[in-house]
């Protein structure tokens, strides 16, 4: 007999079965109660490019979600939760982070177009990212750590987004009016306030 939604893992984390449950409200759902019941860890297993994962999510709680497998479009979009962690051990499709306020996104792999759209709080970090990384942003903080696409910070008005120099895509900054675009290594970069960034990402994800 397979368990239950939130039954926990060999470590006591409980997971939830995407794959299984299939409808993110009702995925959220679980995730809400589980958050309120206090988890400290919770386990999405078996994600398989499912939308909106841990999206709209709006509360105080202190935890970690983790994202086992590649998420679909739009995940932890609207994310309001500033003791929150949500991070992803695979690949992100378009628009992860998008419209976030507080919290903090891990995407582990790849991250697609549009990581961070209209984002205005938090902060992201991911590996790479594919076109048009920070439209629209007005506020928090993306962090790039590899290869960012064509279009990065389009008509950001506030927040920061970090990247190395030499591995972003052409006409980055079109548009922008405000907030800061950082490129590592290109003379306008801030290292210690970068590292401090990546402590804090490592930090909360160590739940201290």
């Amino acid at each position: 007999m397979n368990p239950g939604p939130g039954a926990p893992d060999r470590d006591g984390d409980p997971i939830l079965p995407v794959a299984e449950i299939r409808d993110y409200r009702r995925i959220n759902g679980e995730l809400i109660r589980l958050l309120d019941a206090g988890h400290p860890r919770i386990i999405l297993a078996g994600v398989d490019r499912q939308r909106l994962l841990a999206s709209d999510l709006a509360g105080p709680w202190c935890s970690i979600i983790i994202v086992r497998g590649h998420a679909g479009p739009e995940l932890a979009a609207g994310l309001n939760a500033p003791g929150l962690v949500v991070v992803c051990l695979g690949d992100a499709a378009d628009g992860a982070g998008s419209g976030m306020l507080a919290g903090r996104l891990d995407v582990r792999g790849e991250s697609s177009d549009a990581t961070g759209y209209a984002q205005a709080g938090g902060a992201i970090r991911v590996q790479s990212a594919g076109h048009r990384a920070g439209l629209g942003m007005t506020g928090g903080e993306l962090i790039v750590l590899g290869e960012v696409g064509r279009l990065a910070g389009e008509r950001q008005s506030g927040g920061r987004i970090v990247a190395p120099a030499g591995r972003i895509g052409p006409h980055a900054s079109r548009g922008r009016t405000g907030g800061e675009f950082v490129r590592l290594g290109g003379g306008s970069a801030d290292p210690e306030g970068y590292r401090a960034m990546l402590d804090a990402f490592d930090r909360a994800e160590a739940g201290s």
